[in-house]
């Protein structure tokens, strides 16, 4: 008896202690999470957004070496954290700006929990001198005091995945200003440089991403020139073999490769100077969906920037002809929109959790038909010249435009691909 009541002591204490701790945790968790989030979640970034980052970020090669100093209104700072953030996990942005004061909500999808879908964070960035101090921050409804926030947050960014990107700040940025209408941010031109080695650093990362270079090799050497070359004749195969050779740990990786793979492939001169590529593909095709190269060549540049760290690679493929319609006479396209946000959230699948990740693969491997990843185009708008676009919607703010990205989106999620659970 003796000998039972003393096992039965750290036994008592262990439940104790797991009582303990699971109550505040789940009360936190309740606190924390939502199941909807304070802002719409956002669905990446058209052709307009990346022209005005291209912009933003051009450099002549005598400002290489010097400091530039760059203005950056509301609406530029929200697509840029938000474009960073894209990168680690869906997310939405609100940002206001003002006079030595910048207020922020962010709200991240996670995975299904019985507490909520959505993480909601806020937080007060102030100005004083040189100084910049976090106030007011939360999660959820949870408030965290201020020398806490102001010590755990950069600590965090200096951990993997942020690391490098704070390292780049750290090193190339000079100054940051609040300013009435948004920030103004002085660097060393040499940051471009920097932030495109890191890019190439990171696509070494993919160890197999030459065996499916290789496979595309092999799949347009034998591909019958009297027929399309769909895109989902590179797809399929390659995501067929990337199921093969994963594990639930490797899936993002191998994924991020495929993704790049393809994109090498499509964009094959465009790309030579920020992937690994360093192969000569045997047989030159277009790569068609729905009998129009353009659609494929949107949907996996949209897949690239949202499933890799590649906010170069915007730069470049903000100059092919198919990202910039509008500048070379073409005009607005609803379709090359649709292209665009289905891209976007399947580079954000492919390289979300490592089960999404996983899934995809499994899906991808059996899937014959890009209307499975690319939804219907009919009667989306296309050729829409400014006076054209102005006289039918106005503006990208309008009732009606809003309502036309509503539709496309409806589309996607119409999708079993990409449905939510």
């Amino acid at each position: 008896m003796l000998k039972s009541f003393g096992a039965s002591r750290p036994v008592k204490f262990l439940l104790y202690a797991c009582l303990i701790v699971a109550v505040p945790l789940n009360l936190l968790l309740w606190f924390a999470l939502d199941d909807t989030p304070l802002l719409q979640m956002h669905q990446g970034f058209n052709r307009d957004d990346i022209q005005r980052a291209k912009q933003i970020l051009h450099l002549s090669p005598e400002e290489r070496g010097e400091i530039k100093t760059i203005a950056l209104n509301q609406k530029d700072v929200n697509i840029a954290v938000s474009y960073l953030l894209n990168h680690f996990f869906e997310n939405t942005v609100q940002i206001q700006i003002g006079q030595d004061l910048i207020f922020a909500q962010i709200a991240v999808f996670v995975p299904q929990t019985i507490w909520g879908r959505y993480l909601d964070f806020s937080f007060k960035l102030i100005q004083s001198g040189n100084d910049i101090r976090i106030k007011s921050f939360k999660i959820g409804e949870i408030s965290i005091p201020d020398p806490a926030a102001n010590y755990l947050l950069p600590a965090l960014a200096r951990t993997a995945p942020f690391k490098n990107y704070w390292r780049l700040g750290e090193q190339y940025v000079k100054d940051v200003r609040f300013t009435a209408d948004g920030l103004q941010i002085s660097y060393l031109g040499a940051i471009v440089d920097a932030a495109k080695q890191l890019v190439i650093q990171q696509h070494r990362e993919y160890p197999n991403l030459h065996l499916y270079q290789q496979q595309i090799n092999d799949i347009v050497s034998r591909h019958d020139p009297a027929w399309r070359l769909s895109l989902m004749n590179l797809l399929q195969p390659l995501f067929l073999s990337a199921y093969q050779r994963s594990t639930e740990d490797t899936a993002i990786r191998e994924n991020r490769a495929v993704i790049i793979a393809v994109g090498s492939y499509i964009y094959k001169y465009d790309l030579r100077r920020y992937l690994p590529l360093g192969l000569v593909y045997s047989k030159e095709y277009s790569v068609f969906a729905y009998k129009r190269i353009d659609i494929p060549q949107h949907f996996i540049a949209s897949a690239l920037l949202a499933a890799v760290d590649a906010s170069i690679l915007g730069e470049r493929l903000g100059e092919d002809k198919e990202l910039a319609d509008a500048e070379k006479g073409s005009g607005f396209s609803f379709i090359d929109l649709t292209a665009d946000r289905a891209g976007t959230r399947f580079g954000q699948l492919a390289t979300g959790t490592p089960k999404q990740a996983r899934e995809l693969q499994h899906i991808m491997s059996r899937t014959q038909d890009y209307t499975a990843i690319i939804p219907d185009i009919q009667g989306l708008p296309e050729q829409l010249d400014e006076p054209a676009f102005k006289a039918r919607f106005n503006n990208t703010d309008s009732t009606l435009y809003r309502s036309m990205i509503a539709e496309i989106d409806e589309r996607i999620d119409a999708l079993p691909l990409y449905r939510k659970p």
